[in-house]
């Protein structure tokens, strides 16, 4: 008989079930899973939730969590591939928790300042180890005088900031909360300027910190508080500089033992007595690992070869990007040297008495001459080997990034290194790793991570700026890089019409338009206004595709250098056909031809024209994205939910395509039109195009039913919101909605009379063929400790029988879901009692 009395667990939260008894049932719920360089493609992870990501690491856990730090001073959680909302942790310069120190204030400027890293202790997750629920972070804080240490050198500068290097300890009772309150500084020093903070941190197989340290700020190393500079002009050439100074911190890579294995008072840890300038003298920091660094951005050890090897990505100044192998003791060359070249502000530098280490790989920047090194970026974002096991083809290489390419525009770059033998030390470089979509990028690459199973992820952000919004919501994302082609395939569109249109009339009092030249959008300094129209064919997008996001990316060939830093490039849905004629100007409006689209005429005609109802074209006011373009040139990404709804809305009516507007929030009179790639663009890289990713059965899903979610934004999977005691995720295993009551469980056990020492479970349970990223197990236990599968059904395959169990049958029941029923023997004392339960674990995409 059913008894609704008796209590179960899934996935973390308590409640009544439905049972059968002697049977006892109950569902539970998992969020997740426990040559030449091959296409890959960055698939959308977390998008516009995240304001500059500047580390992501996993815990050594086996949780499959990604946990990712925010300059501004958060650390976030990525499970399941979305973002808890709750920050795992809050020292941002807003927080109010007493007594610990906070990241210093960012804003929506350009800075370097903030939280930069954070690394898990290896033994983060063995209750046995000291490293018990410990991390570690590297952050910069305000400098406040008389409590933190004040200059190196012993000059009269006042610091800019402090780095601090500080442990932390995750809660007790919840593993995605820490305790902001456990901060114990570990190492603080002063930084004489606000860049060239460097920050990276990682952890080696014998628990040891090694932690990354820029130069100090400014330039050349050569300024007040770097050693023999001064802010005087000219500066003195000869200057020792931080980066060869061992007797300070900065330009370093550091190792130290965390756990302060001396306890309370004195230092606040340890120093490995293999260090190689312990017992140095002379003032000489025992901590340093290597030395002659600028600015470290990037630390990461291979361990798939013996000895593991520690990479390491050090900014250049003026020329050169640089990948070094870091050894003990190793000097690298800064400030005496930038990459191989001797640059000349250390003209009259007295040479290092040591061997400087060349880099493994380097390249420079792209305006400069003189050089036989390949020009591909500004600023490197160290990245790592990968030994994950999805992408076979990628095994064994490094890869890395490069914060914008060109000209200081939202234009990253992915790169590689491969080793050309085993143990030879010599690597070729790749300059442009193959990405679908194209590369370099339409956004800054800022950092890149490794999760538990050795995949990577690349960090984002649009703008330069740390808190610097895109139509209101923060510029940042999270991207996993899979190989290509994904199944199923992104598909890219190439814009099939464009057209600017011109406020202002021509010198006859002509209408201008540019039906074949390039686009233009924004203000003159006459207040005169252009617009830009453009639309895809979407009739060869197959029936039914859902995405989890499009992005639509435009090329800026030219901006007006008085533009003010920000300023928004709106994107909206145009609401009546428009027309392309062959008017054509390379830099400006030109006089209107048959069929153009102008500021007044849909469809100009000198004999029967066709008007706007609305002068600059007939719009929705609902802004479908929107993105601040700069004086920079280079490539702009416009996404976001709206924007996929609108590919939505225009693949259930056709008829409704009429394309984009796109305008500009600019003030008047302040001179911000940008110049932007037509589809006509001799460049066939700058043309418009429209990215649509396919999205998986569950971002399907998930889609239909919360349509106005951002890409990864957190829908808790155990969550309950019809309040129909069935969690989110076994909504979707069952193909039912997950806002709307459902009576019935979809699962369904009985047992038949006993038959001396035995008796048969017969039991059913319903499967959405559709849900290929699902695994469904029907378990049984007699302790519920120990758990046998009697049924499995996976990647949307027919279920079959395991254990003794036995498949007798699935049964259509509307759409795509099936009653899949089966049969098991029970014997002896599992005739007596016995617990019945659905496991349903989604693999990540």
């Amino acid at each position: 008989m059913l008894n609704d009395g008796i209590p179960y667990r899934l996935a973390m939260r308590s409640a009544p079930v439905k049972s059968l008894l002697p049977l006892l049932l109950c569902l539970v719920t998992s969020s997740g899973v426990r040559g030449a360089f091959p296409s890959l493609y960055l698939k959308p992870l977390v998008l516009q939730q995240l304001n500059s990501p500047t580390c992501i690491v996993a815990p050594p856990d086996g949780s499959g969590r990604l946990f990712v730090s925010d300059q501004a001073g958060q650390i976030r959680v990525i499970k399941g591939d979305m973002l808890v909302p709750t920050p795992f942790m809050d020292i941002s310069a807003t927080t109010a928790v007493p007594g610990h120190r906070k990241v210093i204030p960012v804003t929506t400027s350009y800075s370097e300042r903030g939280l930069l890293s954070l690394a898990f202790h290896p033994g983060f997750a063995d209750p046995q180890s000291s490293g018990y629920r410990k991390f570690y972070v590297n952050y910069n804080k305000t400098y406040v005088a008389g409590q933190d240490p004040g200059p190196h050198d012993g000059g009269s500068w006042t610091p800019n900031c402090v780095t601090v290097v500080a442990e932390f300890q995750v809660s007790a009772s919840d593993p995605d909360v820490a305790d902001p309150g456990s901060e114990r500084r570990l190492l603080l020093f002063p930084q004489p300027q606000s860049n060239h903070n460097g920050g990276a941190m990682v952890f080696d197989s014998n628990n040891l910190l090694y932690i990354g340290s820029g130069d100090g700020g400014s330039a050349d190393d050569n300024n007040v508080g770097h050693t023999g500079g001064s802010n005087s002009t000219p500066r003195p050439t000869g200057a020792l500089g931080n980066g060869q100074d061992k007797t300070v911190f900065l330009g370093k890579i550091l190792r130290i033992n965390p756990l302060d294995p001396d306890g309370p008072g004195g230092r606040s840890y340890g120093i490995p007595g293999d260090n190689p300038f312990v017992g140095a003298g002379g003032g000489v920091k025992e901590e340093i690992y290597a030395y002659g660094i600028r600015n470290p951005w990037g630390l990461s050890f291979d361990g798939g070869v013996n000895p593991p090897r520690l990479y390491g990505a050090d900014v250049g100044q003026g020329r050169i990007e640089e990948v070094n192998l870091i050894v003990s003791g190793g000097n690298y060359g800064w400030r005496y040297m930038e990459g191989s070249e001797r640059p000349a502000f250390s003209s009259t530098m007295t040479a290092p008495t040591v061997a400087l280490i060349e880099p493994i790989a380097q390249y420079g920047h792209p305006d400069i001459t003189g050089t036989t090194l390949p020009l591909l970026g500004l600023s490197i974002t160290g990245g790592h080997v990968y030994r994950g096991a999805a992408i076979p083809a990628l095994q064994g290489k490094y890869v890395f990034g490069d914060y914008g390419s060109t000209g200081g525009s939202a234009s990253g770059r992915l790169m590689g290194l491969e080793e050309t033998a085993p143990g030879s030390g010599v690597f070729t470089l790749t300059a442009a790793l193959p990405l679908v979509g194209g590369n370099p990028l339409s956004t800054r690459v800022l950092c890149l991570g490794r999760d538990g199973a050795g995949e990577l992820y690349v960090g984002t952000k649009s703008s330069g700026g740390v808190l610097a919004t895109e139509n209101g919501l923060p510029n940042g994302g999270i991207y996993k890089l899979v190989a290509a082609p994904v199944n199923p395939v992104p598909i890219t569109l190439t814009a099939v019409k464009d057209n600017s249109m011109f406020s202002e009339s021509g010198t006859l009092g002509e209408p201008l338009s540019n039906g074949k030249g390039p686009l233009f959008v924004g203000t003159s300094a006459n207040s005169e206004v252009r617009r830009a129209l453009l639309q895809f064919d979407l009739s060869g997008v197959p029936a039914g595709s859902r995405f989890s996001s499009a992005m639509l990316q435009m090329h800026v060939t030219a901006s007006e250098t008085g533009s003010a830093s920000q300023r928004n490039t709106l994107l909206h849905r145009v609401l009546a056909s428009w027309g392309e004629g062959p008017s054509f100007s390379p830099a400006a409006g030109a006089a209107a031809l048959e069929g153009d689209a102008t500021w007044l005429h849909r469809f100009y005609s000198a004999t029967a024209p066709i008007l706007w109802e609305n002068e600059g074209a007939d719009f929705s006011p609902v802004v479908s994205a929107a993105i601040g373009i700069n004086s920079q040139t280079g490539f702009r990404s416009l996404f976001g939910p709206q924007l996929t709804r609108d590919v939505h809305d225009w693949l259930a009516g056709a008829g409704s395509n009429h394309g984009w507007l796109l305008t500009s929030s600019d003030t008047p009179a302040l001179a911000t039109t940008k110049t932007l790639g037509s589809r006509e663009d001799g460049i066939v890289a700058r043309r418009p195009t429209l990215t649509l990713v396919q999205a998986s059965p569950f971002e399907s899903w998930l889609a239909a039913y919360f349509p106005g979610n951002l890409t990864g934004q957190w829908v808790d999977p155990d969550g309950d919101s019809d309040g129909d005691s069935t969690g989110l995720l076994l909504e979707y295993a069952r193909g039912s909605s997950p806002l709307v009551r459902d009576p019935q469980s979809g699962m369904e056990a009985m047992v038949s009379p006993l038959n001396g020492t035995s008796r048969e479970l017969t039991a059913s349970f319903l499967r959405d063929t559709t849900a290929t990223d699902l695994t469904y197990r029907l378990e049984i236990s007699s302790d519920l400790a120990t758990w046998t599968t009697i049924a499995h059904s996976t990647g949307g395959a027919g279920a079959t029988g395991q254990n003794g169990g036995l498949v007798t049958g699935e049964t259509a029941v509307g759409g795509s879901v099936k009653r899949v029923s089966v049969t098991r023997v029970l014997e002896g004392q599992d005739a007596v009692k016995q617990f019945v339960r659905l496991a349903v674990e989604r693999a990540p995409f």
